[in-house]
């Protein structure tokens, strides 16, 4: 199962954006990853965890309530320079927190694409392109669970560098702990009302119409996400 459709079947929108926080517990692969290798797939079978894929690279994460996800999809004046587009929507996403919050550490970005706070991630971002359509996701971590992300994250496979083999426990940290008392529901509520302004203002000319001869694509990604789900 994918996890990115409801944004994706908004692809005739110049700028679609979802923010939303799960209600139960999720494990989510990055498009090539091996559940057997990334996460603990007997566990989450055992116990009823769905494992789901997103159709966007990156690593694999765990999806609980203390996390809030944001899904964007825009269309963009190039067909490449994802490196470019990771800064400015992560750009994005720091700028609607700052701008709302005061938290102890300022938010940038490090490695690929991660969200971080000094050398601790609390976002992992991903990213899907067809063509000049771009399909971006964040999971947002706001109260840090390890012993949850533990029992059903393996260690990845492939790290960036600036993790140095830290385990989760070391590595992770969430909003909460960069801004004491904050909550999943009050992040989610000042992404909701922020973001499209602040994504907008950084794209620029960068923000294109969308293009209709390029919908037969998306639309049979979706569908082909659709059969899978009937399988």
């Amino acid at each position: 199962m994918w996890i990115d459709d409801q944004i994706l079947e908004q692809h005739a929108k110049p700028l679609a954006i979802g923010t939303w926080r799960p209600d139960s517990t999720v494990v989510v692969l990055g498009s090539s990853n091996d559940p057997n290798i990334e996460c603990h797939a007997e566990r989450c079978s055992a116990e009823g965890v769905p494992i789901l894929k997103r159709y966007g690279g990156g690593g694999t994460v765990v999806l609980y309530s203390g996390c809030v996800i944001v899904t964007i999809g825009c269309w963009v004046a190039e067909h490449f320079q994802n490196d470019r587009y990771f800064r400015l929507l992560n750009s994005a996403v720091n700028h609607v927190l700052h701008a709302t919050f005061k938290f102890n550490a300022p938010l940038t970005q490090a490695g690929i694409s991660d969200l971080v706070a000094g050398e601790k991630k609390f976002g992992g971002t991903s990213m899907f392109r067809s063509r000049n359509y771009l399909l971006y996701q964040a999971s947002l971590i706001v109260n840090c669970d390890f012993e949850l992300i533990g029992k059903y994250l393996a260690h990845p496979s492939r790290e960036p560098e600036y993790r140095c083999g830290r385990k989760h426990s070391d590595f992770l940290t969430g909003l909460a702990d960069l801004a004491p008392g904050i909550t999943a529901d009050e992040i989610l509520g000042s992404l909701s009302c922020g973001l499209a302004g602040h994504v907008l203002s950084v794209l620029g000319r960068e923000s294109v119409a969308p293009a209709e001869d390029q919908f037969p694509a998306l639309q049979a990604r979706i569908e082909r996400s659709r059969l899978e789900l009937r399988k």
